[in-house]
């Protein structure tokens, strides 16, 4: 089951195509795996929610800062 986060601030994806909203499913260990290969807290943020949204991290780097920590703060809540 996935969550679905309307964004405030729409970003057009690397694909030219509108985002408005995030569909978040909920993390697997593979997910987490896939994280921790990053070194910075940002960047297991970016990375995380790119597997979780299935959109790349360019399209994640692009979101407004407020959506970004909106759908994070989600996604976190979901590994406790």
């Amino acid at each position: 089951m996935a969550t679905e986060f309307k964004l405030e601030h729409p970003i057009k994806s690397t694909d030219g195509s509108e985002i408005s909203t995030l569909k978040v499913r909920r993390p697997r260990v593979k997910d987490i795996e896939i994280m921790e290969e990053e070194t910075t807290q940002l960047g297991k943020s970016i990375r995380l929610l790119s597997l979780v949204a299935a959109i790349s991290e360019d399209d994640i780097r692009s979101m407004d800062a407020k959506d970004f920590n909106t759908v994070s703060e989600a996604v976190a809540g979901f590994l406790y």
